[in-house]
Formats: structure tokens, sequence, C-alpha cells
């Protein structure tokens, strides 16, 4: 009787976790920035209200440190994807 050996699934290399944790922060970031602005907006939830919001806040992330610079990265890079 043979026994068949199922082929291991490669783990994913260190650099594709640390990107999908990149992503996955930017998304979480976005998610409160977007609800901050829904909350506070009086005049209505846009996108250039939006994009607006998320220049001062990357922009403030930069200038304290509060985010790494890939963190930053990413999520500018989901704002040119989801805003426009």
């Amino acid at each position: 009787m043979t026994n068949a050996s199922t082929p291991a699934t490669p783990s994913p290399a260190p650099t594709d976790i640390e990107a999908l944790q990149l992503r996955v922060t930017a998304l979480e970031e976005f998610l409160a920035h977007m609800a901050t602005v829904i909350e506070c907006e009086r005049h209505g939830f846009s996108a250039d209200r939006m994009n607006a919001w998320l220049d001062t806040a990357t922009t403030r992330m930069q200038v304290t440190g509060s985010a790494s610079p890939e963190e930053v990265k990413a999520l500018r890079r989901l704002q040119r994807i989801v805003v426009g």
C-alpha cells in the first residue's frame, strides 16, 4: 500500500506578512478617519472632504511620528484606491 503524501502549503514570506499587516493597518486607519469625517462634517460626506481630512491626518502622522512611514504610505495608497 502506498501512502500518497500531500504537498505542504508553503508559508508566506516575511515580506508578504509585513505587507499584509500594513494593508490591514491602513484599512483600520482609513475606517477610523472615515467615521470621524462622517460624524463631524455638518455639510455631508464627500470624497473631497474625505481627501482633505486624510491629507491633513497623514501629514500630521508623519510630523508627529505617530505612524511609521510605511503605514502612512499604505494609507495614502488606500486613499487613492478608495477615494480617488
